[in-house]
């Protein structure tokens, strides 16, 4: 059948059939089990029990949902009597994953209608994220070079090859989602950015968004504004604007130099994606930012509208006890004061990561031996007016390498778990005792290759590796 349902004529036997057949896993593993029984009398019933213990039941009639007659006048019987109502059909589709809605679109033109509104794509994502929770899942993508070169800080000579591995733990393979060869259009990579499921990849030449679950890509348009030489990767954010719904790139750039300083002025310039208007356009917002950022740092915390960066103090007097903070939605910038217990010797030596909706802060508390645990810090109020942060310590990680923490792990005891990524492997931390378990060494973990659908392992090939956490979403950055 061609996509859109051909000549858009119903076939509603057809559509249950698929539907409850591609269903009937999905709904168990997605907060919410389907029951489809038939009572004594030839009604019917599809009952949804939900993980918050409520049941909701839908009375479907006398109706033959998996008919499989042979004779015509049972077919055409079948065919009258079997479509499922639609808010059955919605509570169905907004629980399938992202590869069998895109098949399904091409069911009819109803329901290519309505998987592609907005309201259920934002359902659907709401949906993903809170399997997520109970399921932590992470996207993968080891980066490696096509020669190496000598005396280089960071190297200019990796595969323009992408490929996006879904992992969750405790699997032994990572499942290749989505991969694109962009021959030759970069030459060096650095740390992703992403939000609800969508990936930033910024490189030497051009800055790249996927949607790998729709397998979708956008290559942003160029910008000529940064006038410092000899950088490859400018900073970068990317997050969404809660008033629009719109989702922003965010990108600093080098204006002018000093002569006195020696240093350069700072500039932000920002492209929105979506929301079918006009192309994507990068440009510059009404002020510039008050402290120049880190360069080559990717910003991947964005938290209720809000994007931090951590500032470069070397040529600053006094050294801002802070970071900066980038609103998307009126596009002005913030100072966030960092933690008072952070060791101000190492107030520059910390990460930023987002857990739990929350911007957590990982680094040394001040006053402890050099080998001492780090600290994780969750920011519960920023208030730009007021000139106040408040930050709580949530966690004391018996860990003496600087880490990135990626998700508490629900199936561990109350969340008393944490997973955590340092260097090439992910670990388990017990937070009751204190225990550090390899659950996944990113150079061993067997990667599916493309197009054989085999699998093997990246041994030493790898430069490194990109890490986040990952919801499948059907948000467009095409349209």
């Amino acid at each position: 059948m061609p996509c859109g349902g051909g000549d858009g004529r119903r076939r509603p036997a057809m559509r249950s059939k698929c539907l409850i057949r591609e269903a009937k896993e999905p709904l168990d593993a997605a907060g919410g089990a389907l029951t489809l029984s038939r009572c004594s009398h030839g009604e019917t019933v599809a009952t949804f029990d939900t993980r918050d213990g409520i049941k909701r039941r839908i009375s479907l009639g006398k109706r033959r949902l998996l008919c499989d007659t042979s004779s015509k006048k049972q077919k055409k019987k079948a065919q009258t009597t079997s479509e499922l109502p639609e808010e059955l059909v919605l509570e169905i589709l907004v629980r399938l994953p992202v590869k069998s809605l895109r098949r399904f679109k091409c069911v009819s033109k109803a329901w290519r209608t309505t998987i592609s509104d907005p309201s259920f794509i934002s359902s659907h994502l709401k949906r993903s994220a809170s399997r997520w929770e109970q399921n932590p899942s992470l996207l993968i993508t080891p980066h490696t070079l096509d020669r190496a070169v000598q005396g280089q800080n960071w190297p200019t000579t990796f595969s323009s090859n992408i490929r996006f591995y879904q992992w969750q733990q405790g699997a032994p393979k990572a499942r290749l989602v989505h991969g694109m060869d962009f021959a030759g259009e970069f030459s060096s990579v650095c740390v992703f950015a992403h939000c609800d499921g969508l990936v930033l990849l910024p490189t030497d030449t051009n800055v790249y968004l996927f949607n790998p679950a729709t397998r979708d890509v956008l290559t942003l348009p160029e910008s000529n504004r940064n006038k410092r030489p000899g950088i490859i990767v400018l900073p970068v954010g990317f997050g969404r604007d809660p008033r629009t719904g719109l989702y922003k790139v965010a990108r600093s750039f080098f204006r002018s130099r000093d002569p006195e300083t020696g240093m350069y002025n700072m500039g932000m310039e920002v492209c929105t994606v979506g929301g079918g208007g006009a192309a994507p356009c990068w440009r510059e917002t009404a002020s510039d930012q008050p402290y120049p950022v880190e360069a080559w740092v990717t910003t991947q915390t964005t938290v209720k509208g809000g994007m931090y960066w951590i500032i470069d103090k070397r040529h600053l007097k006094p050294r801002p006890h802070a970071i900066l903070r980038f609103g998307l939605e009126d596009e002005t910038f913030g100072v966030t004061r960092l933690p008072d217990e952070l060791d101000p010797g190492d107030d520059d030596f910390f990460h930023l990561d987002v857990m739990g909706g929350e911007l957590c802060l990982t680094g040394s508390h001040v006053g402890e031996p050099d080998e001492h645990p780090l600290i994780i810090w969750a920011l519960v109020e920023d208030d730009d007016d007021a000139q106040r942060s408040l930050w709580e310590q949530r966690y004391r990680i018996n860990v003496t390498d600087l880490f990135h923490p990626l998700a508490l792990l629900p199936n561990s005891g109350s969340g008393s778990a944490m997973m955590i990524w340092l260097s090439h492997k992910l670990y388990c931390y017990d937070l009751r005792s204190n225990e550090l378990t390899v659950v996944c060494e990113l150079e061993r973990l067997r990667y599916e290759r493309h197009r054989t659908g085999s699998f093997r392992s990246a041994q030493r090939d790898a430069y490194f590796f990109n890490v986040i956490p990952y919801t499948e979403s059907l948000v467009s950055i095409t349209d």
